[in-house]
């Protein structure tokens, strides 16, 4: 799951230091587009009668053209789905409606955008040393093929390099 209630306040960084100004990060658009439509994923976890998840998949059509908003934010469902079978920890970042989403991330989102970051750029070794840290351990194949998808849809990726098993 994405988080846990019980650890912290929904949609709130577990510690208040463990931020970074997104600006000041090196994101294309459209990482920062899948990081707005993820928290909506993110939250519809820790809140599954919020059916944020629809949220998601509107402001993905919203943001990306007929039929890549609905390719995009299925890929980064199942994505975020896979990263969290290997995680024992809530996964900490920023509610849509937080006063601080728009501006900033929590270093767990930035290792997720990092990890997507590092497929496109087809960065090797980055690639597997962020998704180590964001599911919290060496299963991260599925993650891995989930978020190659986005690569595969932006054309940054012409064949896949990580099946799902």
């Amino acid at each position: 799951m994405a988080g846990n209630p019980q650890n912290h306040h929904t949609g709130q960084p577990y510690v208040p230091d463990d931020i970074v100004f997104i600006e000041d990060m090196r994101f294309d658009n459209f990482e920062v587009s899948v990081l707005r439509i993820a928290r909506h994923f993110f939250e519809s976890l820790d809140q599954p009668k919020s059916h944020a998840w629809k949220s998601g998949f509107l402001q993905a059509e919203h943001i990306f053209p007929v039929p890549f908003g609905a390719s995009i934010a299925h890929a980064i469902s199942i994505a975020i789905d896979m990263m969290c079978l290997g995680r024992v920890r809530g996964f900490s970042y920023f509610a849509t409606s937080h006063p601080k989403a728009c501006l900033t991330m929590t270093n767990e989102e930035k290792y997720f955008l990092m990890t997507l970051q590092s497929i496109r750029l087809q960065r090797k070794s980055a690639i597997s040393s962020y998704a180590v840290m964001v599911c919290e351990g060496p299963n991260v194949s599925d993650f891995l093929a989930a978020l190659e998808r986005l690569a595969i849809i932006t054309g940054d990726v012409q064949s896949p390099a990580y099946a799902p098993v």
